[in-house]
Order: C-alpha cells, then structure tokens, then sequence
C-alpha cells in the first residue's frame, strides 16, 4: 500500500517541467511580439491623424487669409496688394481691431514660403514690421500658387507692380508632402465669386 500511495505522489518529472515552462516562454514571447506590432500600428495611426491635422491647420489659415485680402477700390490707397513668385506669395490683408478708435492699422501683410521642407507664414504689420515667423508645416515637398483674375485664367506670376484691370478672385495653392501627391485647394479671395 505504501508503494502505491508513493507512485501517486510522485509528481512531475524534470522533462515534464521544462516541456512546460518551454510553452509558456513561447506563449509570452508571442503575446509580447503581438503587443508590440499593435503598439507600432497605433504609433503609425496617430502619426497619420496628426499630419491629416497639421494639413487641414494649414489649410485652414490660408483661407482664413485668403478671405481678408484686401482688393479693387479699397487698394487704391495702398502700395502693395499681392505678389506671386514660385512658392512665395504675399498678399495684404484687413484684420479688424478690437477696438473701433485704435490709432493702429488694421492692414497686414501675409507672407508665405517654403524652406528646406517646410511652410512658412510671416505676417508684418505696416507699422512695426515682423510679427515673427509661424512654422505651418513640415514635410513640405514641393508648393505651387496660382491666382486666378478674370481675363486673364490662372497665372503663376502675379506682381502688385503691375497694372491689373481686374483683381484676382481666386488662389490656387499645390502642394506636395510623403504622404499626400499634388494636393491642390482652390481658395475663393475676399470679393471673389465662387
């Protein structure tokens, strides 16, 4: 009887135990490889979502600008209006004050470029110059303007040199990033019909 109640707590052998311990390794090796690839997808997504964001920011500024550039009689006074050269663009526009009696201008002027792969924006009031540069996006490719004035159809060069009969009423703006090919946004101008 006492052979019998040895063999029935005899337990697990040695091979038993590494069989085991060598399935649950490959378990958590194989959980920690499955973690790991769902962590760099979600790494991956919230990259994505953040430069949709940074897109749809910059974007949203340009036209946001675009619908305050100043135009027809109401430049007759200014020196400046709009100037398109390559992927540089200036354009003066009306910001208004928050107070109706402030002796400050309420015209700027909004320029934008691009440098080493990132667009810019600069806004410079005609008093005190530069109000600092506003980086609006990286990974920047290749960006294109145009502006569209009746008559003339969309042309690249645009100068305020130039005696225009009609002013623009449209800006077209092209640009090029890793992830997105030629992406173009037509931006209606202050005064412009759609």
């Amino acid at each position: 009887m006492r052979a019998e109640y040895a063999r029935a707590q005899r337990g697990f052998t040695l091979i038993e135990l590494l069989l085991a311990v060598a399935i649950f390794a490959l378990l958590a090796l194989g959980s920690a490889q499955l973690l790991d690839s769902l962590v760099r997808a979600d790494g991956a997504r919230q990259q994505q979502v953040e430069g949709s964001r940074a897109l749809a920011r910059a974007l949203s500024v340009m036209q946001r600008d675009a619908l305050q550039v100043k135009s027809g009689a109401e430049l007759q006074s200014a020196a400046f209006a709009m100037s398109l050269q390559g992927s540089r663009m200036r354009w003066l526009i009306s910001v208004r004050q928050q107070d109706a009696v402030s002796s400050v201008s309420d015209l700027r002027i909004v320029e934008y470029w691009l440098e080493d792969g990132t667009l810019w924006r600069r806004e410079l009031t005609l008093e005190n110059g530069a109000m600092g540069s506003q980086r609006l996006l990286d990974g920047v490719r290749e960006l294109r303007w145009r502006v569209h004035a009746p008559g003339l159809g969309w042309v690249e060069h645009w100068s305020s040199d130039a005696k225009h009969e009609q002013a623009a009423n449209a800006l077209e703006v092209t640009l090029s990033t890793a992830r997105y090919q030629q992406l173009r946004r037509v931006l209606t101008m202050a005064g412009g019909r759609t």
